[in-house]
Parts: structure tokens; C-alpha cells; sequence
């Protein structure tokens, strides 16, 4: 695998958005393959359906979750639509994580 850590510790929902936005970031210089985001992610997954937000975070919630869902088909986007979709990703990610 990468030097790419796996989402180990969630404290909030901005750092779930956070560690996503480093791995799109990671995936985009090359430094981790499809196949590792996506299981990355789906182990992110786990954590984060596990996690209970609080009162302020309820909002994102969801969010967050169907952003992670989509991180982990990352593996079926490709050409021109990867671009969009990667973009599409972090434009997001970025609300979330500047609210």
C-alpha cells in the first residue's frame, strides 16, 4: 500500500471529510492506486457508520456518508468522467469541511 494512513481515529465529521479529501489528494499525485482508496475507504466506512454525531454535525451526516460511498466506486470512474468526479468529490468535501 501507500504511506496513505487508514482513517484510524474519528473524533468528528471534519476530519472523515478531511481524511477523504487527503486520499482523493493522495490518488491524484499517484501515490495510491484505485483499488487501495477504495479499500481505504470502505474501512473509513465502517468507522464512520459507527460514529454518532453530534448535535451540530447531524447535518453532514448523511453527507459525509454518501461522499465516503462514492469514494469507495472510485475504481468505476474513468477518462473524462474521473476528472469530473474527482472534482465533484472534493467540491464537496470542502463544504463540509469549511462550515
Amino acid at each position: 500500500m501507500s504511506s496513505l494512513s487508514p482513517l484510524n481515529e474519528l473524533n468528528d465529521l471534519e476530519t472523515a471529510a478531511s481524511w477523504m479529501l487527503t486520499t482523493i489528494t493522495e490518488y491524484e499525485k499517484g501515490l495510491v492506486n484505485k483499488k487501495d482508496t477504495s479499500t481505504l475507504a470502505k474501512k473509513a466506512l465502517k468507522r464512520i457508520k459507527k460514529y454518532v454525531p453530534n448535535a451540530n454535525e447531524k447535518i453532514n451526516y448523511e453527507a459525509v456518508l454518501d461522499l465516503c460511498i462514492s469514494l469507495i466506486t472510485i475504481d468505476r470512474a474513468m477518462g473524462n468522467f474521473e476528472k469530473f468526479y474527482l472534482e465533484s468529490l472534493k467540491e464537496e468535501l470542502d463544504k463540509i469541511i469549511t462550515k
